[in-house]
């Protein structure tokens, strides 16, 4: 009975060390793959800053824009001169700052705090009345072609009546006669610019954020395996404290080697994984401006997951050992 009882729980031990080691990488993945800060310095890294003005000139140039409630000067306008204006109008910081807003909302998004991902206009509009969006307008017009003399007559004229600058390359004599107007029409094109964009929303049925949320429900649980398996065994093996320190310092040694040495060297096999998911799944979850960082985001994520699980690893090998040699060592076999 007895020897049954022993290999009853050497299959139990073995099933622990099989499910405690994924269970301690479902863990940490849960609660390091889901927040804005795993990914802000990766994404500092990759320049993911320095390209929203490629997202704010698609944003401007989308179907929810009205062209015509903006200045003369700034309707018809290409992606490029776009991306130019917001390039001069939002220096570093504030690119920054809304780079991650942009990370802050789509991870509320991903948790279910929030049924879409949205970006905040209110920097844009404020730089836009300053110094700054003077600036931006000039850098617009010197990457026109030069006035023509009809073109700066015209220029001259709508600057008594309607304030309204000619689409070129002003002279630079007319400069200091066109700020006034460049900033009136700023004010009155920070007017027209919404307060917020929306990125993503959630769609009314099939919200594929249901399955992830069930998806991370189970990662979250994922421990409670091997712990019943441990209880099991402990149940049918230990009846000592010797025999505790021994039942259990194996497991846990092993267990903890094998997700220390999975950290180590498993980095390239997961980081294929994870790039793979992502570029297969996280369209439907992430902006239109994530997705072209699907390798940042399973580095970030990557680095952010090993890293924990190397160390988790180390003190769960250096418990195990110290319980294993602990048990080696203590004679007698005290019942418990």
């Amino acid at each position: 009975m007895d020897s049954l009882k022993k290999f009853i729980g050497i299959i139990f031990a073995i099933l622990f060390i099989s499910t405690a080691v994924p269970a301690l990488i479902f863990f940490n993945f849960d609660r390091r793959a889901f927040t804005a800060e795993t990914y802000q310095k990766a994404f500092a890294n990759a320049d993911f800053y320095g390209k929203l003005p490629v997202a704010l000139a698609e944003a401007m140039l989308s179907a929810s824009t009205d062209q015509s409630q903006l200045p003369i000067v700034m309707r018809g306008m290409s992606q490029n001169a776009w991306e130019a204006f917001f390039r001069t109008l939002l220096p570093q910081e504030t690119l920054k700052m809304m780079g991650d807003e942009i990370l802050n909302s789509t991870f509320a998004y991903l948790n279910m705090q929030a049924n879409s991902v949205q970006l905040s206009l209110v920097p844009l509009k404020t730089s836009m009345v300053s110094d700054l969006g003077v600036q931006a307008a000039y850098t617009l017009l010197n990457t026109q072609a030069d006035c023509t003399l009809e073109q700066m007559t015209q220029m001259a004229i709508d600057l008594f009546t309607k304030s309204e600058i000619q689409f070129c390359k002003p002279p630079a004599e007319l400069i200091p006669m066109l700020t006034p107007a460049i900033q009136g029409q700023m004010q009155f094109a920070a007017l027209a610019v919404p307060d917020q964009i929306t990125l993503i929303s959630a769609p009314p049925e099939n919200d594929p954020r249901v399955k992830l949320q069930t998806a991370r429900m189970a990662m979250r649980l994922s421990p409670i395996l091997p712990l019943l398996f441990l209880l099991a065994m402990t149940i049918l093996t230990v009846n000592s404290f010797k025999s505790w320190l021994s039942w259990w310092g194996i497991p846990f040694f092993v267990t903890g080697i094998l997700a220390s040495l999975m950290s180590l060297s498993g980095a390239p096999i997961f980081g294929t994984i994870l790039q793979r998911i992502l570029l297969d799944k996280i369209p439907a979850f992430l902006p239109s401006i994530l997705l072209d960082y699907a390798s940042d985001l399973a580095l970030a994520m990557l680095q952010s997951l090993l890293s924990p699980i190397l160390w988790q690893g180390l003190v769960i090998a250096l418990i195990g050992l110290i319980m294993t040699v602990a048990g080696y060592f203590i004679k007698g076999n005290t019942t418990i």
